[in-house]
């Protein structure tokens, strides 16, 4: 008999251009009934489309510019990691206007005002020291609960340790929170784009040896 294979025993690698739709894709399966994305993503026929286009403008305008976008071979779980200083965060006016279009179609007319009440409080409370941004750390739904999401989260941080370096991510579902609480974060703010909004988790990590 030939044992199952251990989904955790290859290391997660860097995403390069061609990985761009698989990567985009598990973002967009993993985050659908996410309550962030729910509150600024479309609720209408083309939600689907819309979370699609999300996920593909920051896999490729965010994620892979800064080269340190990791997946497992399969994208089965991928982690899109910035590193200081994220400047690729802040759009020019230009870049603002050149990806309107893409904020519409994902947000719909309907929803445009909860988008930048968001934006606004992610920088509200987004730490002003250098560190290592985790935007976005996903596992498929067909592949959760093989502690994908854990081994995936373990190895990037390696790297950031390695270089002396701090992290910080916001937690947008409070069953997440102990993941990150494991692995060495601490919840540093909690906040809303708005009152009835969805609650957010600022967590910080520590360079650790």
């Amino acid at each position: 008999m030939i044992a199952p294979e251990n989904p955790t025993a290859i290391p997660p690698r860097r995403a390069i251009l061609r990985d761009a739709a698989p990567v985009a894709r598990t973002l967009a399966r993993a985050f659908a009934t996410d309550p962030v994305v729910d509150y600024f993503v479309r609720a209408d026929s083309r939600r689907a489309q819309a979370l699609d286009a999300w996920f593909d403008f920051a896999v490729k305008r965010f994620g892979l510019p800064g080269r340190e976008t990791w997946m497992t071979e399969d994208a089965g779980a991928v982690a899109l990691w910035l590193p200081p200083p994220q400047e690729a965060m802040n759009l020019t006016v230009l870049q603002e206007v050149q990806a309107l279009p893409v904020f519409l179609s994902v947000v719909g007319l309907s929803r445009i005002g909860r988008m930048q009440r968001l934006r606004a409080a992610f920088d509200a409370n987004h730490p002003k020291t250098p560190h290592w941004y985790l935007f976005f750390l996903a596992v498929d739904p067909a592949r959760q609960g093989q502690g994908l999401g854990s081994t995936m989260l373990k190895a990037t941080l390696a790297h950031i340790d390695a270089a002396g370096a701090s992290a910080y991510l916001e937690a947008s579902s409070e069953k997440n929170v102990p993941l990150y609480l494991r692995h060495g974060f601490e919840i540093v703010s909690e906040f809303r784009p708005e009152p009835t909004g969805p609650k957010l988790w600022g967590m910080w990590r520590e360079p650790q040896r």
